[in-house]
C-alpha cells in the first residue's frame, strides 16, 4: 500500500465502503453518478474514462464510479487515466500512486498519460489545460477503438465550486452568454484536441473520420467540493493536496502572480461571501445555468439564419475560400421576422460565418463582432473591417468573410 496520496488507508481497504450503496456524502454522490449513467444509455457501446487526478472530487467520483458503474447489473467498461504535467518533482511519483489507487479501489485499467510542459500565449494553465485535454482525447480514442466502443466519455470531477469559479473568470474577462455559461454538464469533444466543438462552429472535427464519437460528461457539477472531501474521508481515501491550486503554490503567471482560479479560490469568494452575507457560489452556478439554457436557443436561431443567408451551403468549403451571406435575406427579417434581425441572432451568425471563414476563435471579440453587424444594420459606406485571421467586407447585398494571409489558429480550452 503506497503512503504518498492518492492512497486509500488501512480503515477504506477493510471496509471497502465504495463497494456498496453508502450514505452521507459518497451517498449523495453515488447518486448523481447513477443519474448522469442513466442519461448515457446502454453501456454495451460505451467505455468511461475518468479522468483521475488524485484530488478529493476526482477520487471521490472513482469511489462512487465502482458501486454505480462498475457493480452494476449492467457493468460499465472503465478506464482511468492520470496525466502528469511535470509541473511539480513529486508529480511523477503521485501520478502512480493514483494508478495504484485506482488499481485498489477495483479498477483494472488504469494508465499515466506524461506529456511536456511548454510556454506560450495561454500562459502555464492554459498550456497544462491545452495538454491535458489532447492526451485524454487520443487515449480515450485509443481505448474505446481496442475495446470495440463506438463511444468514449470522459469523466471529470468538476463540482458546483468549480463552476462558480468559473464564471467569475469568464466574467472578468468580459465574455459573451456562452462564456458566462461556463462549463456544461455534457460536452461533444474534438477528437483530436478534447476541445469543445460548441466553440469552434464551423471546424470540422480533426477526429471527424474517426469510429469512436468523444463527449465529455461532469457528473459532479451540482456537488459542492466540501461534499467531495467528506466522501473521501468517509470511504477512507486520502487525496493529493496539490499546492498548484493555492496562491502560494509553485505555479504563477507569466507577470510571477498568483494564477487566477486560485486568487479567486482564496479571495474573491470569501470576500464576496463577507460582502454579501451569503455563499456566492450556488447564485454564480445558476447563473451559468440559465446562461447555457438562453444561449443554446439563440445559438439554434442563429444557425437557422446562417443556413438561410449562406450564399453557398454546399458543406464542401475550402476553409481558404470566402463566406458570403445575403444581406437583401437578412434585411427582410427586419419587416418579417424581427427577432432573426435582433442584434444577440446577427452576432452569432456573423460569429459562425468568421469561424468558417478562418478567423482565430480565441482572438475574436464582442467589439470585432458588434462592428461586423454594423454593416449589416447600420450601413453608411463603411470599408472593410480586420478581424483576426479574416477581412470582412460589404460588397452591395453581400457581406464577404475572407481569410488573412499568414494566419494562425487559435482554440478555446475546456475547464
Amino acid at each position: 500500500m503506497s503512503s504518498l496520496p492518492p492512497f486509500v488507508s488501512p480503515e477504506g481497504a477493510e471496509t471497502r465502503l465504495w463497494e456498496r450503496d453508502a450514505g452521507g456524502a459518497l451517498g449523495e454522490i453515488q447518486l448523481a453518478v447513477r443519474r448522469m449513467l442513466q442519461s448515457l444509455g446502454s453501456p454495451d457501446d460505451t467505455l468511461l474514462c475518468l479522468a483521475l487526478s488524485g484530488g478529493p472530487d476526482s477520487l471521490s467520483l472513482a469511489a462512487a464510479l465502482v458501486r454505480v458503474a462498475l457493480h452494476h447489473p449492467l457493468p460499465w467498461d472503465v478506464s482511468c487515466f492520470t496525466v502528469d504535467h511535470g509541473w511539480r518533482p513529486e508529480s511523477a511519483a503521485e501520478s502512480q500512486a493514483a494508478v495504484q489507487c485506482a488499481h485498489e479501489l477495483g479498477f483494472t485499467a488504469a494508465t499515466v498519460l506524461r506529456g511536456e510542459g511548454r510556454g506560450g500565449a495561454n500562459g502555464p494553465e492554459g498550456e497544462a489545460r491545452l495538454l491535458r485535454w489532447g492526451l485524454l482525447a487520443q487515449a480515450a480514442i485509443s481505448h474505446a477503438k481496442t475495446q470495440g466502443k463506438a463511444r468514449a466519455v470522459i469523466l471529470t470531477g468538476h463540482t458546483l465550486d468549480d463552476q462558480a469559479e468559473t464564471v467569475l473568470l469568464r466574467m472578468a474577462r468580459g465574455s459573451s452568454l456562452r462564456s458566462i455559461s461556463a462549463m456544461r454538464e455534457f460536452e461533444s469533444l474534438d477528437c483530436q484536441t478534447g476541445l469543445p466543438l460548441r466553440f469552434a462552429w464551423g471546424e470540422e472535427d480533426s477526429g471527424a473520420d474517426a469510429v469512436v464519437d468523444l463527449s465529455l460528461a461532469r457528473p459532479l457539477l451540482g456537488i459542492r467540493r466540501v461534499v467531495t472531501h467528506a466522501a473521501c474521508e468517509q470511504a477512507g481515501l486520502v487525496a493529493v493536496n496539490d499546492p498548484s491550486n493555492r496562491m502560494e503554490g509553485p505555479v504563477k503567471t507569466a507577470a510571477d502572480q498568483p494564477l487566477p482560479r486560485a486568487a479567486i479560490r482564496e479571495q474573491v469568494m470569501p470576500a464576496l461571501a463577507s460582502a454579501l452575507g451569503q455563499d456566492p457560489a450556488p447564485a454564480l452556478a445558476r447563473l451559468a445555468g440559465q446562461a447555457a439554457a438562453d444561449d443554446t436557443i439563440l445559438e439554434a436561431l442563429a444557425g437557422e439564419v446562417f443556413w438561410e443567408v449562406l450564399i453557398d451551403e454546399s458543406g464542401d468549403r475550402d476553409r481558404e475560400d470566402s463566406v458570403k451571406l445575403n444581406l437583401k435575406a437578412i434585411e427582410d427579417y427586419k419587416y418579417h421576422n424581427l427577432i432573426r434581425y435582433s442584434a444577440p441572432v446577427l452576432r452569432r451568425v456573423v460569429r459562425k460565418a468568421s469561424l468558417l471563414a478562418g478567423a482565430r476563435v480565441d482572438s475574436l471579440t464582442a467589439a470585432h463582432l458588434r462592428g461586423v453587424v454594423n454593416l449589416i444594420r447600420d450601413w453608411h459606406g463603411q470599408g472593410p473591417l480586420t478581424l483576426p485571421g479574416i477581412t470582412v467586407t460589404r460588397r452591395g447585398n453581400f457581406l464577404e468573410f475572407s481569410a488573412s494571409q499568414n494566419r494562425s489558429d487559435s482554440k478555446h480550452q475546456p475547464e
